[in-house]
């Protein structure tokens, strides 16, 4: 099969950011190692929390005091984030994913139960334990804030209802993150699954995406709605205005980008595996790394090139047993050919020499007995010259290097041969490469040149023979019309694949073939 480069296309945005996203997580994976899981936990309980709590709160101090200027209440909150987040995720998530944990430090772990630890339990656990601890701080932080500005009942409620819908938003920013960060396990594992494993995630990528549309509509409401209250009242700064305006785009940003890359990378999965495959790589499989939509999009290109594998291969076997058919009703006429109507022309020439020497009394009928047997002579060596086109019996009873030796002093061009096999190749093979050899020196014997040469070369590497045929200079186009189609077809049907590199002096022909 003729291969061809797989088409490139330029990355979008939301590709370049999955490019992006992916090699630092790559990068933190591979400096970390068996402590990955544990900076996870510590990171995104520190990091996460501090900047996404005091900001999604900032955002909602207007709705509790008299403008922007409370920056008191946003540190509260923060503290109470800070030490509430990674305790909490620590207590729970480390002891209920032990099976990943094992896998990280080296340790013998069920695949299955890491890969679900990876693509189901874990993105969702932390998604869940991040829901309680908002809600936990803001319950907190809100009997901090409501005593000190004199809540009512209203307000209290008022201010729950806007930190609930905010939760949302913090809830779908964990599981994405999570997601993304433990992608690389997942593929990692995903290598050792039985080759049948159809498991599916609970959070498909419907759901994931009806999830974040949400809590982005929550999250930008709610802010909206505080940004609004902060700026119809008087006494705002306009630097407090502006910074919270930009949090507000940064954190709903990177929600998008989050969703995108998502997509995105599952998108270009796919795509990767169709060019490969349309470029002869069949070996290419896609791994369940998601458990949503796209790993069944994934089992079913799967199932579709092993069926393209099994159709492929059965077209071989079945080119295969068309040339060894063919072969091997060669060797019947070549048999029958040397066997039978050689022997008897032999016989008739031995006759007509007898009767020559009977004739010698009759001079003129000894010359006309004497020319008969010379055209006989004549016939039988055609004869014999059209059974080893046919199938040489030294290919049969020597081998191949024989056989291409006896070919080339019947070539009617000058042929090199280096030839450094040691031992025979299987019959086959042997076949297809004598007669690819063949069909060279028979074309370019019918180009009127006394400038043509030929030289073949025969080597071998480890169980891969290497034949290099150079014709210089190039034939002609009558004569090498589809030559290298011709090579490619008979030495398919073994295996082989050749490649055609033209130059300046010539054309040649380089083939690799298995040798058994």
């Amino acid at each position: 099969m003729s291969s061809s480069a797989a088409p490139q296309v330029e990355a979008g945005a939301s590709g370049r950011v999955t490019m992006r996203l992916d090699a630092f997580v790559a990068r933190a994976r591979a400096a970390m190692g068996q402590w990955y899981f544990h900076g996870l936990l510590i990171s995104t309980g520190i990091f996460v929390s501090w900047v996404s709590t005091p900001y999604q709160n900032l955002t909602q101090v207007p709705f509790w005091t008299h403008g922007f200027g409370q920056w008191r209440y946003v540190g509260v909150f923060g503290l109470l984030a800070f030490v509430s987040a990674p305790l909490m995720l620590a207590l729970v998530l480390y002891p209920r994913h032990r099976s990943l944990v094992a896998h990280l430090r080296g340790r013998e772990a069920d695949p299955v139960e890491v890969w679900r630890d990876c693509v189901t339990r874990l993105p969702i656990s932390a998604a869940v334990v991040s829901s309680v601890w908002s809600g936990f701080t803001i319950g907190l932080g809100l009997v901090y804030v409501g005593r000190r500005e004199h809540f009512t009942a209203t307000t209290y409620v008022g201010a729950y209802s806007s930190e609930a819908l905010v939760t949302v938003g913090v809830a779908a920013f964990y599981l994405m993150i999570y997601e993304v960060a433990l992608l690389p396990i997942a593929r990692e594992v995903a290598l050792q699954l039985p080759p049948d494993f159809a498991d599916t995630a609970v959070m498909s990528a419907r759901r994931r995406l009806v999830f974040l549309n949400t809590a982005i509509i929550f999250t930008v409401g709610c802010q909206a709605a505080g940004l609004a209250m902060g700026f119809s009242q008087a006494g705002r700064p306009l630097v407090v205005a502006v910074v919270t305006l930009g949090l507000v785009c940064t954190y709903v940003g990177a929600q998008l980008a989050l969703v995108a890359s998502s997509v995105s990378r599952r998108v270009a999965e796919l795509s990767d595996a169709l060019n490969a495959v349309a470029s002869g790589r069949h070996a290419v499989r896609i791994r369940p790394s998601s458990g949503d939509e796209f790993d069944a999009v994934g089992r079913s290109f799967n199932r579709m090139v092993d069926l393209l594998d099994d159709h492929a291969q059965e077209l071989r076997r079945s080119r295969s047993r068309l040339i060894e058919v063919a072969d091997a009703t060669r060797r019947l006429i070549e048999r029958d050919l040397h066997d039978g109507a050689q022997q008897n022309l032999a016989l008739v020439s031995m006759q007509l020499g007898q009767l020559e020497s009977g004739c010698r009394a009759e001079p003129e009928a000894a010359e006309r007995v004497h020319a008969i047997r010379a055209e006989l002579s004549e016939v039988v060596a055609e004869m014999r010259a059209l059974a080893h086109g046919i199938y040489p019996a030294s290919l049969e009873a020597e081998g191949l290097t024989s056989a291409l030796r006896a070919a080339a002093r019947e070539s009617e061009v000058m042929v090199s041969l280096d030839v450094a096999v040691r031992k025979r190749w299987d019959h086959a093979v042997e076949s297809a490469v004598y007669f690819c050899c063949w069909e060279v020196l028979q074309r370019v014997g019918q180009v009127e040149s006394d400038d043509l040469t030929v030289r073949i070369g025969l080597t071998e590497d480890g169980g891969t023979g290497l034949v290099d045929i150079r014709v210089q200079p190039a034939l002609p186009e009558e004569h090498g019309a589809d030559l290298e189609q011709y090579l490619q077809d008979r030495l398919g049907a073994v295996g082989g694949t050749v490649a055609t590199t033209p130059d300046d002096h010539g054309v040649a022909y380089h083939a690799d073939v298995p040798t058994c």
